[in-house]
């Protein structure tokens, strides 16, 4: 387990599945839909490796809410870090 959460970074409840997941250029084949993005355009990775949208604000992390009957786990991506297109963060930002 040790070696998932240096991989990843992040925390891991009792079984093993990690709670929280941040995109890197690895692990993003295990997400198809947004793998799909990547693919299209609509989001890219910056010179930091941080995955964003066009507009600037970061691809959220992903957070463990359920796990499946059949054990899967089930994330959905956290908004806390997310800004408007059309907002003044998003005018100001510049990629590196």
């Amino acid at each position: 387990m040790s070696f998932l959460k240096n991989i990843f970074g992040k925390k891991s409840n009792e079984e093993g599945t990690l709670t929280q997941i941040r995109f890197t250029k690895d692990n993003i084949k295990n997400f198809p839909k947004y793998e799909a993005l990547l693919i299209d355009g609509k989001i890219k990775f910056d010179s930091s490796g941080r995955l964003r949208y066009l507009h600037g604000a970061p691809v959220g992390d992903m957070l463990l809410i359920r796990m499946n009957k059949d054990g899967k786990a089930v994330y959905k991506e956290s908004a806390k870090e997310w800004f408007d297109p059309e907002s003044q963060k998003a005018k100001d930002f510049f990629w590196k």
